[in-house]
């Protein structure tokens, strides 16, 4: 199960988790996932994906920030 502020891959893209369904207009068996965008005003940006694309991620595919 994958819960709030869990990192997945979408496709070849990494990305958090910031709404499950129902949360934020977010439709049934869909995920919002944050990819770091911000919109023009500065808000972060999400888009919803079907949860079926949605690939839990184990940190150790992220690299690390030294």
């Amino acid at each position: 199960m994958i819960h709030k502020g869990q990192f997945v891959k979408v496709g070849k893209d990494f990305g958090v988790v910031v709404f499950l369904e129902y949360e934020n207009n977010t439709p049934e068996e869909h995920l919002g996932i944050r990819y770091g965008e911000l919109s023009d005003n500065g808000n972060p940006l999400y888009r919803t994906v079907p949860s079926e694309y949605c690939k839990l991620v184990d940190e150790s595919e992220l690299g690390s920030y030294h």
